[in-house]
């Protein structure tokens, strides 16, 4: 929530940088850990020491999977109905419409852009942190 408050404060162009920034990190984090995540998965099947996939995992992999999507197809139709009701409506006469009236706003394209982001981070939460719980309430019961 302070990151939006900030990004509302500032001028509509200074925001496109706060966009990148944090877009920009999101990818380094993410090859660093795929680029763990793979060296380590090869070491280890190399090793022999992994078991094969077994129908329970499949199964809490599935779960995850379905509850990932919901959650970003729920980001994605707000997102669909943020931008249809933001979106100018131009009347039936296109000859007398100025530039100025079909515009969008930077702010709610700014806005639509982070709540979309947002969308598939949340979605890749919900299916990795699915995942572990899964695992956690197993060997807790």
């Amino acid at each position: 929530m302070p990151y939006i408050t900030l990004l509302s404060q500032l001028s509509p162009m200074s925001t496109l940088a706060l966009f990148w920034l944090p877009a920009a990190g999101l990818i380094a984090i993410l090859v660093a850990f795929h680029t763990v995540n793979a060296l380590a998965t090869k070491s280890i099947r190399l090793m022999g020491d992994t078991p094969p996939v077994d129908e329970l995992d499949e199964c809490i992999e599935l779960k995850t999977s379905e509850w990932a999507g919901v959650v970003l197809s729920v980001a994605v139709i707000t997102w669909i109905v943020f931008a249809m009701y933001t979106a100018p409506v131009i009347g039936v006469s296109a000859s007398e419409v100025s530039a100025a009236q079909i515009s969008i706003p930077v702010s709610s394209v700014l806005i639509a852009v982070h709540w979309l982001f947002a969308g598939f981070v949340a979605a890749n939460v919900t299916y990795y942190g699915g995942i572990v719980i899964s695992y956690r309430r197993m060997a807790g019961a």
